[in-house]
């Protein structure tokens, strides 16, 4: 409450003179057992409240993702239950010691009891709601004493499994609020496409009461404008403003309601929309079909744990936003009052999920797998139903007001028992608008009293059969697209049957940020604090890095969940059919710039401004004209831009991307055929090695017992430092954590390719010299993993030119039994000083074939250095796709220069794949004291099978016969 209007418009609660925050350092004292803590305690440390005692040296961390942290032995925890007891002081103001006066817990893990001036007050449970306690009667004059006691387990322990860094203490604010002996308690505000309904319930002399004999007011403001006032009869009001402003997540429109009673004066900001579903089974905002591009989000900090602070809310909502996510799955347990207050200000649908998971209770199966309607299993077990409605009700109770929330989630991975049929039933008597969720429900064919019918990690089959169920409910994956380490990389696929299909609404990628433990600037994981159980670097799994710095799959979630989309209708003539994937908005509140690129340079560019209503399609004419012809390619780029300030992006945000292919402009082979030659190659050999001397300062040396390159030098200056090789092998991504155990050798496993472990057998080495002066060695081989038969068998020639250029051709026979492989190419091992790189290809970010939307073809230059992606757990990484020339040299221009008519895929690293695949933190590795390039034929793609299906088809490189060539071309002072 607020003490005068002026400052409840400001909706600050700083600026409330009844608000009293109690965070900063608070005395502390850890104890290993709650048994241990003494009644009196003299000598104190201290801790910033909110924190994590973990997080300051008391306990370690502990993650681990599906077992409890301690024996499954419901409803009782180990008698050693670590405890952690608080203390602070506070007097309270002379104008508060006529009211009353309330303290309250945001958050705190998992349990505690509450003193104040050395009586207990009351116990609270509950992790991730609020507990509200009356201390007027326990106050005196002068200095007033909190003590808390928090212990590290509880019975509801059991019921907060969720896949995290399990921390403990008091993690979420603290205050004091006064309030008048006589107030209002509650407020039920509903809303629809004209009207402001609310129900109000009053403390009237220590009572619950429905009405009050003290006049209440409610005063409608739109902006500072205020267009309604009345005074409120029976506990109830109504407001229907003139032309509503109704709330969606790309308008998130909000009107500001004060209700007064006495000297209290009451803000919420209040959002008009509905919530339906359609015959077909679509999600309606306000009667409109809309998509869920979400995220999952959890609480998550590498220095704070769990206590993240407004700032830090601030800054991850804000860039969301820019990466076009809209809707918040609040994974698994509900947030702090704040971030659904800045849902509703920036515009955000929220699924708001109680704080339930009981996932470790696999662990009592055979096959590790969920039950339904089983009594061992809490959901269904009769002593745990009040602990399970009461968290879903204290959420409903808490969050109803909020318009960004047009879910209600039951809790996560806990199976399904009757208990959630009881709780999804009461919610839908208390909320007809809003919809429930509970993902365990598809267990029993998800009852009709669950309005969402919700998995997770499917296929793209499994999608498409439910596309056209007859079951004509929404279909929404709460979890999709494990973003994992290096990826995810299937979005796009998911998003083309997300848009074709209408009960298709969407889903919630997992998840936003890594979870991990920063000290002395390295990155630590699940197993490094010497947990007795644990899933390793499972919990650095998000969207974006832990300091929430950007990876490629944040940029390519950013370009699928982006609002346009284009196609040439018209090619030649410039013309394009550009469809609005807004809900709400039109095309005309942004400016479109065109730039039409020729062989990686800008040659004609504009401005468009398409006036293109949401949902719709119109095609629009680009005044540029074509080359005839280009050496590289042709491209028309579309870039789409905000023109207004907002406080999560400044005018002029690139919000879209677009490139499309030109391929009417005809490409010119550049090879310079032309040059006059009136040299030849010379040959040198011995028993050993074969040499290749041509244009007067280049030499190929060859080894003749290998089959292999291990020499090319310019004016006696060595570019390579070791010898090329063929190889398949690529350091496993987090999304290869399955399939690497059918391609390589690790640790017990005997069943896989042992690729990781490759062998080359040269069979024939031949060479000749033709008649227009240039060799060309011939070598035949095969490539095997130790103790299994070859899974390649190839054919290469390398043809020298006379003026120094090598052309290298491979034709490959893959073993019929040999699993997809994880690339294939060409390794060059250049020296360390080759540090330069310029490239034509997709870029500037790395980029895989399922993971290549956000980038675009053109003209870049970077370092090798620069290339490196700095994964918390070493991978795979630095990729570049549609590439047809590519150069790698020192600072004085001298290096290596490869080049196609076909595109290839390359990368450059200071890394080994062997050195990437053995490190397990990214401050493990040291570079190799070279430069590797590679010269792909094709990598395949990313996936998401860390959590999820294993990799599409047609991004595996499961080709049994393939050719392809490139061309590589000695330069200095390039």
């Amino acid at each position: 409450p607020y003490s005068d209007l002026d400052s409840a418009l400001t909706v600050d609660k700083e600026k409330s003179k009844y608000y009293r925050c109690l965070n900063g350092t608070w005395d502390f004292k850890f104890y290993k057992a709650y048994y241990e803590a003494p009644e009196t305690i003299t000598v104190w440390d201290s801790i910033p409240v909110p924190s994590n005692w973990q997080m300051h040296g008391y306990e370690e961390p502990y993650y681990t993702n599906v077992n409890y942290p301690h024996p499954v032995d419901p409803p009782y925890v180990p008698d050693e239950n670590p405890c952690g007891v608080y203390r602070r002081e506070f007097t309270l103001d002379d104008d508060w010691k006529s009211r009353e006066t309330y303290i309250i817990f945001e958050g705190v893990n998992s349990c505690y009891y509450l003193y104040i001036n050395g009586v207990e007050v009351g116990y609270s449970q509950v992790s991730h709601l609020p507990a509200e306690f009356n201390i007027t009667p326990y106050l005196k004059d002068g200095n007033n004493e909190i003590i808390v006691k928090v212990l590290k387990w509880c019975d509801g322990s059991y019921l907060e499994d969720q896949d995290f860094f399990r921390l403990s203490g008091i993690f979420r604010n603290v205050y004091l609020l006064s309030r008048s002996k006589n107030h209002i308690r509650d407020v039920d505000i509903r809303t629809d496409l004209t009207t402001i309904n609310g129900d109000i319930s009053f403390k009237i002399n220590g009572e619950e009461q429905e009405n009050s004999s003290d006049e209440v007011w409610a005063i409608l403001y739109d902006g500072d404008q205020e267009i309604g006032r009345q005074k409120v009869t029976d506990g109830k009001f109504t407001f229907s403003p003139p032309n509503p402003k109704l709330w969606t997540a790309e308008t998130p429109n909000l009107y500001t309601l004060v209700l007064q009673m006495n000297d209290e004066y009451i803000p919420f900001r209040v959002g008009m929309r509905t919530i339906a579903v359609s015959e077909l089974g679509e999600l309606l905002i306000n009667g409109v079909p809309v998509k869920l591009k979400g995220i999952n989000r959890h609480d998550t900090h590498p220095e704070k744990g769990h206590a993240i602070s407004e700032e830090d809310i601030r800054k991850d909502l804000y860039l969301m936003k820019r990466l076009n996510i809209n809707t918040i799955r609040m994974a698994h347990y509900t947030p702090s009052s704040y971030v659904l207050q800045l849902c509703d200000e920036l515009g955000f649908y929220v699924i708001d999920e109680a704080d339930i998971e009981t996932h470790g209770f696999v662990s009592l199966n055979t096959g590790w797998g969920y039950k339904a309607y089983d009594p061992e299993w809490l959901t269904d077990h009769p002593l745990w139903e009040d602990a399970i409605l009461e968290r879903i009700t204290r959420m409903y109770e808490r969050d109803k007001n909020f318009a960004s929330i047009i879910m209600w989630s039951l809790g996560n991975e806990s199976g399904h028992g009757a208990h959630f049929d009881k709780a999804a039933k009461w919610l839908k008597a208390r909320d007809e608008m809003r919809l429930v969720h509970y993902e365990r429900a598809n267990m029993v064919g998800t009852p009709p009293h669950f309005d969402v019918v919700s998995y997770m990690y499917t296929s793209l089959d499994f999608l498409e059969k439910e596309a056209r169920s007859e079951d004509k409910r929404p279909f929404f994956l709460c979890e999709y697209s494990h973003a994992m380490g290096n990826g995810p990389g299937d979005l796009h696929d998911y998003w083309e049957l997300f848009y074709r299909h209408p009960r298709l609404i969407g889903g919630c990628i997992w998840e936003w940020a890594d979870h991990t433990v920063l000290r002395d600037g390295k990155y630590y994981y699940g197993g490094d604090f010497g947990e007795d159980t644990h899933d390793g670097n499972f919990c650095v799994d998000g969207l974006v890095f832990a300091d929430r710095s950007l990876k490629a799959g944040s940029l390519e979630a950013k370009y699928v969940y982006q609002y346009i989309k284009a196609e040439f209708s018209d090619r030649e003539n410039g013309k394009l059919l550009i469809t609005n994937l807004h809900d709400f908005t039109n095309l005309n509140e942004y400016e479109l710039r065109w730039q039409l690129s020729v062989d990686g340079k800008a040659v004609q560019e504009g401005t468009l401004v398409c006036d293109i209503e949401p949902h719709e399609t119109k095609e629009v004419t680009i005044d540029y004209t074509l080359l005839e012809s280009c050496k590289l390619g042709c491209y028309l780029d579309l870039h789409l831009f905000t023109t207004k300030d907002t406080v999560w992006a400044e005018a002029g945000y690139e919000t879209a991307m677009i490139q499309l292919e030109i391929p009417e402009v005809q490409i010119i082979d550049d090879e310079d055929n032309n040059d006059v030659n009136s040299g030849e190659c010379e040959v040198t050999e011995d028993n050993v090695n074969l040499i290749v001397s041509c244009d007067g300062d280049i030499l190929y040396t060859f080894s003749k017992p290998l089959g292999k390159l291990v020499g090319i030098s310019i004016e006696g200056k060595d570019l390579l430092a070791d010898a090329t090789e063929i190889t398949a092998w690529r350091a496993p991504t987090d999304n290869d954590r399955i399939i690497k155990y059918r391609w390589g050798l690790f640790g017990d496993n005997q069943s896989g390719w042992n690729i990781n472990k490759q062998f080359h057998k040269c069979y024939t080495f031949d060479w000749e010299k033709k008649v227009d002066g240039s060799v060309v060695v011939y070598v035949t081989g095969s490539l095997a993993g130790v103790a299994r038969a070859p899974f390649a068998k190839y054919k290469a020639s390398y043809a020298i030119s006379s003026l120094g250029e090598l052309t290298i051709d491979i034709d490959v026979d893959v073993n019929e039994l040999s699993i997809w492989l994880p690339r294939f190419g060409f390794e060059f091992t250049m020296p360390n000083s080759m540090e330069n790189i310029e490239y034509y290809g997709k870029g500037p970010h790395e980029n895989y074939i399922d993971m290549c939307h956000h980038a675009k073809v053109g003209y870049y230059k970077s370092t090798v250095t620069d290339e490196y992606v700095p994964y918390i757990k070493p991978q795979e990484h630095g990729n570049h796709t549609k590439v047809k020339y590519l150069l790698v040299c020192d600072d004085n221009g001298l290096g290596l220069e490869f080049s196609s008519k076909a595109p290839f895929e390359c990368n450059a690293s200071h890394y080994t794949s062997e050195e990437l695949t053995r490190a397990q933190h990214s401050f493990e590795l040291e570079p190799s004291g070279t430069t590797i390039v590679r010269i792909d034929y094709k990598v395949s793609g990313i996936g998401s099978n860390s959590c999820g299906p294993e990799l599409i088809e047609k991004y595996r490189l499961k080709e049994k016969d393939f050719q392809y060539s490139f061309k590589v071309t000695p330069v200095k002072n390039k």
